[in-house]
């Protein structure tokens, strides 16, 4: 049963070289155009969310930062700070440009640094005064 399926697959290749001789023309068609589906030039992916929704976020987080309801727990206040930081340091990426939050702790430096980057963000046209 062994060399029945050696022959078997034997003749095969013989066909499959007997064709691809034949319409050789054909086959190399068929390999380019495979070739250039293979190859083709994608879009690139954007590195991280559009700039709109960042925005959006930005504004949102401001104004639940800035102006916390009364009696909010002061963990719930910290994860608002932690989450309106990132959102600004993923405005700056996304901008290109550089910001401090990842080596500044909690303070008054770091307070300076969110209204530098603050301000910066509205020289783009963030305008995170405006309430969301």
């Amino acid at each position: 049963m062994g060399s029945t399926v050696g022959v078997l697959v034997l003749v095969a290749l013989l066909v499959a070289l007997h064709v691809g001789v034949a319409h050789s023309e054909d086959v190399a068609r068929a390999c380019g155009r495979l070739n250039d589906r293979l190859h083709r030039a994608r879009r690139p992916e954007p590195a991280g969310r559009p700039i709109e929704l960042i925005a959006v976020d930005a504004r949102r987080l401001r104004v639940r930062y800035r102006y916390p309801p009364r009696g909010l727990r002061f963990a719930k206040y910290e994860g608002l700070r932690c989450a309106y930081d990132a959102v600004l340091a993923e405005a700056c990426r996304a901008l290109g440009h550089e910001h401090l939050f990842d080596v500044l702790p909690p303070g008054s430096e770091r307070d300076a640094e969110r209204c530098r980057i603050e301000l910066l963000l509205d020289d783009f046209g963030f305008h995170l005064d405006d309430a969301a």
